[in-house]
């Protein structure tokens, strides 16, 4: 498994538990997303929509939900189709 497969795992977990991720996290994790295969970067977009999207989130609790719920179908696609 490498290095970025695992941080993006990790994170995706962070947030299905009620955890958060910034954008400097996630940058610094992972400089060049345009690298990642498909699996993967279906998994750093989400995680970079949730970054992006903490106003929403706070204002909409059923999206917060929604998008957590999201994060863990990209874990199980991730865990499908890794090495």
């Amino acid at each position: 498994m490498t290095t970025i497969r695992s941080f993006l795992l990790e994170a995706l977990q962070r947030v299905v538990d009620g955890g958060d991720i910034e954008h400097e996290e996630l940058d610094a994790a992972v400089p060049n997303p345009l690298t990642l295969g498909p699996v993967e970067k279906d998994a750093w977009q989400q995680l970079s929509h949730w970054a992006d999207d903490a106003d929403i989130r706070q204002r909409d609790a059923n999206y917060a939900t929604f998008k957590r719920d999201w994060m863990q179908d990209r874990i199980a696609a991730l865990k499908a189709n890794g090495s």
